[in-house]
């Protein structure tokens, strides 16, 4: 059995193949992701820096300077890549806490130390402090079958805001919602969800670009939680608490 066939066969039919795809794509950029920004932190301006010195900008500059700060770049280069390909070799891939903490800094939201473990604890099956593979699918299959309201989504809400964002800009556009939407939903739970999404106070966000209207994190999570809260209050345990605060406010509503 290939490694594809046994993760088909693990998550059956309540994942669908687009999301299981998205779903891995998302799980090995965050396996040990602290450790590749700290990297990263250090090759991104050197790549930048090494394509403005063979850009036509610095064509006026001394070549022998220009050359020896090229040499050196180029060094600096490999040597980071290189500890990068080290990075995704390691024998343990686990989303870790950092790793948490660095996925949610990138995208500016600020959490606390107690809120990350929070958000580990919801996937950590094993109690090991760190989220597997199967632990990241498993968790990510209660959430979307989940009717109630109840099942504590503040991971897998990051993780599917990662999977929308396929062009990892840190925001998502109703372009990159709607093939993931309609594969699951059909056209009608598509289209509401996306007006959830995508609209504030009643308005559609402007369409911008390429891709049409963008929301970034906080936005999104402050929409998916609205949804989560509607679930609650239409489920038997929610109707029962609101029942309850009711007969508070007015003693004499018959039971």
């Amino acid at each position: 059995m290939t490694t594809s066939e046994g993760e088909s066969k693990q998550e059956g039919s309540m994942i669908t193949s687009s999301e299981l795809r998205e779903l891995r794509r998302v799980y090995e950029f965050f396996c040990n992701l602290a450790d590749k920004v700290k990297i990263t932190d250090l090759l991104d301006p050197a790549e930048e820096r090494l394509k403005l010195l063979n850009g036509p900008e610095m064509a006026e500059e001394d070549p022998e300077t220009k050359e020896v700060e090229i040499k050196d770049l180029e060094c600096d280069i490999e040597k980071y890549k290189a500890l990068l390909d080290e990075i995704k070799d390691r024998d343990q891939q686990v989303i870790r806490p950092q790793d948490v903490a660095a996925m949610l800094k990138k995208l500016g939201k600020k959490t606390s130390k107690r809120d990350v473990l929070e958000m580990i604890w919801e996937a950590d099956e094993k109690l090991d402090g760190v989220i597997d593979w199967d632990e990241m699918c498993l968790n990510f299959q209660r959430n979307i079958h989940d009717k109630t309201g109840l099942e504590p989504s503040s991971f897998y809400n990051l993780v599917q805001f990662e999977i929308y964002d396929a062009n990892n800009n840190g925001r998502v556009s109703i372009d990159e919602c709607m093939n993931m939407l309609y594969a699951r939903y059909g056209r009608e739970v598509m289209e509401s969800k996306i007006s959830l999404l995508f609209s504030t106070g009643g308005k559609a966000i402007k369409e911008e670009g390429k891709e049409g209207g963008e929301i970034n994190f906080t936005s999104y999570v402050e929409a998916v939680e609205k949804t989560q809260m509607e679930l609650f209050n239409a489920s038997e345990l929610g109707r029962t608490i609101a029942d309850k605060k009711k007969r508070k406010v007015d003693p004499n509503r018959k039971k």
